[in-house]
């Protein structure tokens, strides 16, 4: 079992302490930096937005491509499905 650790993020020009293991640190260190990296391409992008609407904008272009992700994650699953099934009636023909 991995220890229990505390970070520390700066994430959208706030400072957080958060909890995580050990095994998870580098992943929500990784997060904190692509969210950081979209809010400032959002920023670039529409400098008169204000603060709080910038972050929902980010928030939801991240929870899109975690929709279009899972989309993709099933539509291979169900792609896996099917080979394994014709694979399955090919050793049965054999």
């Amino acid at each position: 079992m991995s220890e229990q650790v505390m970070v520390e993020l700066r994430l959208i020009e706030q400072t957080f302490r958060l909890a995580t293991t050990s095994d998870k640190r580098e992943e929500l260190e990784r997060a904190a930096e692509l969210l950081n990296e979209k809010f400032n391409e959002m920023r670039r992008s529409a400098p008169r937005v204000e603060h709080n609407k910038l972050v929902i904008m980010v928030a939801l272009q991240l929870t899109q491509e975690v929709l279009s992700l899972n989309k993709s994650l099933q539509e291979y699953t169900h792609c896996e499905r099917l080979l394994q099934a014709i694979l399955e009636d090919v050793e049965q023909t054999v």
